[in-house]
């Protein structure tokens, strides 16, 4: 989630207060609750403290429809997105401890050392063909978790130009924080690749290989990784394929038949988008092992397409929809899916410039009566307004 403004002891606290870290540590200190301002009377907020010693305010669990559409800390409605879906035994947020528990259908270590065959987990969203438990977060619902919490599938038109990887990674990395699986907090599994620079290089170099050094196996046990990053080209290996990551091309992640060949299969819409245009960003969520040459192993992975300003889009039509909004000065917010399959109606676009939030829908590529039954009970049962978009339609 972006940093917001917050209203501590009767004074507001802007983004750039020279004492912001000073006032979130004595209100965490004495557990006070600041306030966001998007509303009057102001609603509350916890400060939750980061590894590297600073701290973020965040919004109270299930406030987020509270706030203002246009505030960093509004969150869409649950009927709106896959989170919703997924319930609270999935996502298990406690505010007092600034710790978010989550439930997850992979795991991030294996029992012994001997290499193990993996299927891809991460449903596409063009032909799911594996079961996710709806209690539990597959790796493509952590990336939309993890995206959705940071801010990126939101957009204003202040936003125009600002967005590369270095803010993705950024917000990504705070989203991460306080998450933890188990004992296992997500953020010491988690490698999100450093922008290249010349002048740090060599830091950058000893940050990854001491990621890379606790992944060694022992006896019992092998730890992995798990990386999110822009997949710069897929070539073919002396067994399989290998992944080359951007702003870490020096280290592949080596793909088995078994995985690429499903990948090709589930994901075939998302590496047609990255194979034919330029300027679509191709996201990848991985878990990993490290062999004993040092190499990695994708164990399982998801694929998100992106646009230029990094906002994920499923489809043709909803790229189309995303880069008008994007054109016409509008603000929204992305709907992602979760564990979702694409059978299922989930509006593609939250208008957030509308007096109430507007849910915009559009009709599928392609008939489907059982879908369209679906869709008629939500927008007859919805409570916000609504738009409904047929991209197929010819204009007159």
């Amino acid at each position: 989630m972006a940093q917001v403004a917050f209203i501590l002891n009767d004074q507001l606290v802007p983004t750039d207060h020279p004492e912001r870290q000073a006032l979130l540590a004595s209100a965490y200190s004495t557990r006070a609750r600041p306030l966001c301002g998007c509303k009057d009377p102001g609603l509350p907020l916890y400060v939750s403290k980061v590894d590297d010693g600073s701290f973020l305010v965040k919004r109270m669990p299930f406030t987020g429809p509270q706030h203002d559409p246009k505030c960093d800390c509004y969150e869409i409605p649950p009927e709106l997105s896959g989170r919703g879906a997924l319930g609270q035994k999935a996502i298990e947020e406690d505010q007092d401890g600034g710790i978010t528990r989550l439930r997850l259908d992979f795991s991030l270590s294996k029992r012994g050392t001997a290499p193990i065959a993996s299927p891809i987990k991460g449903q596409s969203t063009q032909a799911p063909t594996t079961k996710s438990d709806p209690a539990k977060l597959s790796v493509r619902s952590l990336l939309h978790l993890l995206y959705e919490d940071a801010g990126l599938n939101r957009w204003s038109p202040r936003m125009a130009g600002k967005r590369n990887w270095f803010v993705v990674r950024k917000y990504l990395l705070e989203a991460a924080e306080g998450k933890m699986s188990g004992r296992k907090a997500i953020v010491d599994s988690l490698l999100i690749p450093e922008p290249f620079s010349v002048d740090h290089k060599d830091d950058i170099l000893r940050r990854r290989a001491r990621f890379f050094s606790d992944l060694k196996a022992t006896a019992n046990n092998q730890p992995m990784g798990l990386m999110i990053g822009e997949v710069k080209a897929f070539e073919p290996a002396r067994f399989g394929h290998r992944m080359i990551i951007k702003h870490m091309p020096d280290v592949p992640i080596y793909l088995a038949d078994d995985i690429y060949r499903r990948m090709g299969k589930n994901y075939g819409t998302e590496l047609a988008f990255f194979a034919e245009d330029a300027q679509i960003h191709l996201l990848c969520i991985t878990t990993f092992t490290r062999s004993a040459t040092g190499n990695l192993q994708a164990d399982t992975l998801s694929l998100m397409t992106v646009d230029a300003q990094w906002l994920p889009f499923e489809n043709r039509e909803e790229l189309d929809l995303v880069e008008k909004y994007r054109a016409t000065g509008r603000y929204f917010t992305k709907c992602l899916r979760y564990n979702l399959k694409s059978t299922e109606v989930l509006a593609s676009i939250l208008l957030t410039d509308t007096e109430t939030p507007t849910a915009v829908y559009l009709y599928p590529e392609v008939s489907d009566p059982a879908y369209q039954e679906k869709l008629d009970w939500i927008l007859t049962n919805s409570e916000l307004p609504y738009e409904l978009i047929n991209p197929n339609a010819s204009s007159a």
